[in-house]
């Protein structure tokens, strides 16, 4: 927008010449479908016969992407017990514990804030569920789950496992685990929300122990 003209020689003009220009002020700030949002002014020289420069507007949904993108939210850092470098893997019949590693990009709930100007957007990201697909068709939802401890061995896991009731045709199966994450924001006037899947895999070995039972027959 115009101003008043600063006298030629003022600061305001920084070196340039008076005569050949004029001084406006521009208001950076976040442009959004209502309009403007204020942010901060700059005053800026414009020549004689051009038009002022244009200054990027970013929206409130932009600066909530970037604040998403500051996260690094990761997909489930996978863990198994039995894990799947075993040389020998699960075996059928057993129960197999699953969780992820915690960290605050794979269980959260992570904040960011990203700004333009004087306005600001801060995301939140919470970690909804996990949803571990075994590879042999079946599938759990599951929260973090709960680590596994030798003391627990041969006890189901509390709240995420699994157990393989046949082998697959290659010996291991593929495992998916998918993170979904809720994602809130608000700033600039709006809010919104959205979700995030992440999905990592690991290869775990089934393997089948047969017995043998003979009893002796009666003399």
């Amino acid at each position: 927008m115009d101003i008043p003209q600063p006298a030629g020689g003022d600061p305001m003009w920084a070196g340039k010449d008076a005569s050949k220009g004029k001084l406006i002020v521009q208001i950076c700030g976040v442009g959004g479908p209502g309009g403007g949002y204020p942010g901060e002014a700059r005053v800026v020289y414009v020549p004689n016969g051009e038009a002022a420069p244009v200054i990027p507007q970013v929206s409130p949904a932009e600066l909530a992407r970037r604040a998403i993108e500051q996260m690094g939210l990761s997909a489930p850092d996978i863990e198994l017990a039995p894990p799947a470098d075993s040389p020998y893997g699960a075996t059928i019949g057993f129960p197999v514990w699953m969780w992820t590693g915690r960290s605050e990009a794979t269980t959260g709930p992570v904040t960011r804030t990203a700004s333009a100007g004087a306005v600001s957007v801060t995301a939140t990201a919470k970690l909804a569920r996990i949803t571990w697909a075994m590879g042999d068709g079946t599938s759990k939802v599951c929260g973090p789950g709960t680590p596994f401890t030798e003391g627990r061995a041969g006890q189901p896991s509390p709240d995420c496992g699994h157990t393989y009731v046949a082998k697959s045709a290659s010996g291991t199966f593929s495992i998916r685990a998918t993170s979904q994450w809720d994602i809130s924001w608000a700033g600039g006037g709006m809010s919104d929300s959205e979700t995030m899947d992440l999905t990592s895999t690991a290869r775990l070995p089934v393997r089948e122990i047969r017995t043998l039972n003979s009893g002796g027959g009666r003399p």
